[in-house]
C-alpha cells in the first residue's frame, strides 16, 4: 500500500482526536522520536512521548475529554501542509469548553509527522484555565471543600 500524502495523514491525524484517546493514539502512530510539536508561546514536545504527556496534563487540567477539529481551509506545498482550523475542546459530558481558531503547520517524512506547529491566541486557554481554578477553589488534596463534601 502507498504512503498517503502529506495531506491526507494530516487529514487522517485530525480526524481521530474526536474519540477518547484519539489524539494520543494518533501521536504513536504518527510521530517519529524526534518529531517536534511546538505551541508556539505555550510549551514544546520532542517524540511522542513528551507530547502525550503534555496532552495528559492539559487534559487533567481542563477535563478536556476529546478534540472536534473543523478544518476550515488545508493546503500543501511538498511535504508541509498548513491547516486553519477551529479546534473544539470538548468534556465527557459533550459539552464545549473551549473553540480555538488555530493555524497549524505539519512537516511530513513519508507515512510520520516529523514537525507541528500550532499557532492561536492563548487568551481563550487563560480563560480556560481560570476557570478550572475556580472550579477547584476551597478543595483539599482529595477533591473535598473543608467541609467534608466532594466538588459538585
Amino acid at each position: 500500500m502507498a504512503a498517503p500524502t502529506p495531506t491526507g495523514l494530516v487529514t487522517d491525524f485530525l480526524a481521530r482526536w474526536t474519540d477518547p484517546g484519539g489524539l494520543d493514539a494518533a501521536i504513536r502512530d504518527t510521530f517519529l522520536p524526534i518529531t517536534v510539536w511546538e505551541n508556539v508561546g505555550l510549551a514544546t514536545t520532542t517524540g511522542p512521548e513528551e507530547a502525550i504527556a503534555l496532552n495528559a496534563g492539559f487534559e487533567a487540567q481542563f477535563g478536556v475529554e476529546t478534540i472536534r477539529v473543523e478544518v476550515r481551509a488545508i493546503a500543501a506545498v511538498g511535504n508541509k501542509v498548513l491547516t486553519e482550523r477551529l479546534d473544539h475542546m470538548v468534556d465527557g459530558t459533550g459539552k464545549v469548553l473551549l473553540s480555538a481558531a488555530v493555524m497549524g503547520i505539519f512537516e511530513v517524512e513519508g507515512d510520520r509527522i516529523a514537525a507541528w506547529r500550532d499557532y492561536f491566541d492563548s487568551a481563550g486557554a487563560l480563560v480556560l484555565q481560570a476557570q478550572a481554578g475556580q472550579d477547584h477553589a476551597g478543595q483539599n488534596q482529595d477533591g473535598q471543600n473543608p467541609d467534608g463534601q466532594g466538588h459538585g
